[in-house]
């Protein structure tokens, strides 16, 4: 097997294992910490593949479908008007809100100590871009021109380039123009040429939003790593989950949605890309899914935390009486097949998008 494949499914099963060993850990640590008995601490869907331990009550395993896991806690699925004690419903409404949101709590906090780590270690991106080429956006005049990542840009019509910031400028202020561009790529200097395509972007201007036209050649470059002290990477860790967390809503639900979601099939896509650029990438990549993992359970979708909030909600509205079992059923029958038509549609989305060309190479 081809040793990027490979290294391809060993950062993609490392992601998830580690996603969903925290997202559960954190319904698993509440629930302990509530009285609960927890039966079993499972590590994907499907049936029980590996009993890695024992410890009390607890069985922890692992399961063939590497998609999720779950923490089966005693007298969840139960209707019993009189649980027993130790069983989740055996406990006050706040006490079973706390563990359902516990598991998002545990995704964010989880992408934010990634990228605080980062900062005192592999370093972190300070928001600089570099003259070097990160990724070629496919479909584009950058990929028709033969740019490639890791070319360095070292020369536009002749203009010696010092920094990213300097080449940005030159391209977005060329739109329709042809540029000679001369790059370093393996100690050789490769000259080549395109014609930046035109866009509209909004700027604010003394606090007016201002249309102007830019330039784009349709390639990411390279942002400078920089390592940090313990304070700035907890301030920096900061701002990027911030800025993250307010940047899914708005992904979410723009026209653009299409290009904005992805399913299992783009996130393997992804997982490659983030290996060919190595590990600073890779933990980027990690930190940012387990953020919006976190936002997304929050849902009001039943199956998913949001969903249990609400019914639980819907419990507390009624002054502690619960949805028949039967009515019970047909919510979580609703909301499997929500789940299933939305990872249907995220799917075959990005199985055209892959056709199309349209995702990350």
């Amino acid at each position: 097997m081809d040793y990027q494949i490979l290294q391809t499914l060993f950062y993609f099963l490392l992601t998830i294992g580690v996603l969903v060993v925290a997202h559960e850990f954190g319904h698993f640590i509440v629930a302990k910490w509530c009285g609960m008995r927890v039966e079993e601490f499972a590590v994907g869907f499907g049936p029980k593949w590996i009993v890695l331990a024992r410890r009390g009550d607890t069985e922890y395993t692992i399961r063939p479908i590497p998609l999720g896991g779950f923490v089966r806690i005693a007298g969840m699925e139960s209707h019993d008007d009189n649980p027993p004690p130790g069983t989740f419903f055996s406990k006050p409404i706040w006490q079973r809100n706390a563990v359902v949101l516990a598991g998002p709590f545990m995704s964010l906090l989880l992408g934010y100590i990634i990228f605080s780590i980062m900062g005192m270690t592999v370093g972190l991106d300070i928001g600089k871009p570099m003259n070097r080429v990160a990724q070629v956006l496919p479909g584009t005049e950058a990929e028709r021109m033969g740019l490639k990542m890791g070319d360095v840009i070292v020369e536009i019509n002749k203009q010696p380039i010092r920094d990213g910031e300097q080449m940005m400028k030159i391209i977005h202020s060329s739109p329709g123009k042809r540029l000679f561009v001369r790059v370093k790529r393996d100690n050789q200097l490769i000259l080549l040429s395109g014609v930046p395509k035109e866009y509209e972007v909004e700027e604010v201007q003394g606090g007016k939003k201002v249309t102007k036209k830019q330039g784009r050649l349709g390639f990411i470059p390279a942002q400078e790593i920089k390592r940090l002290s313990p304070w700035q990477s907890l301030v920096v860790g900061t701002r990027i989950t911030q800025n993250l967390i307010m940047a899914i809503p708005e992904h979410l639900f723009t026209k653009k949605v299409k290009d904005n979601v992805g399913g299992p099939v783009a996130i393997v896509q992804m997982t490659h890309v983030a290996a060919k650029e190595g590990l600073h990438r890779v933990l980027s990549f990690m930190a940012a899914l387990s953020i919006s993992l976190g936002i997304l359970n929050l849902f009001p979708i039943p199956i998913l935390d949001g969903g249990h909030l609400v019914l639980y909600f819907i419990e507390w509205l009624r002054r502690g009486r619960r949805l028949t079992a039967r009515q019970q059923m047909a919510v979580q029958m609703v909301g499997l097949a929500i789940l299933l038509s939305i990872l249907v549609l995220v799917t075959a989305n990005d199985i055209t998008r892959l056709i199309a060309g349209k995702l990350p190479q």
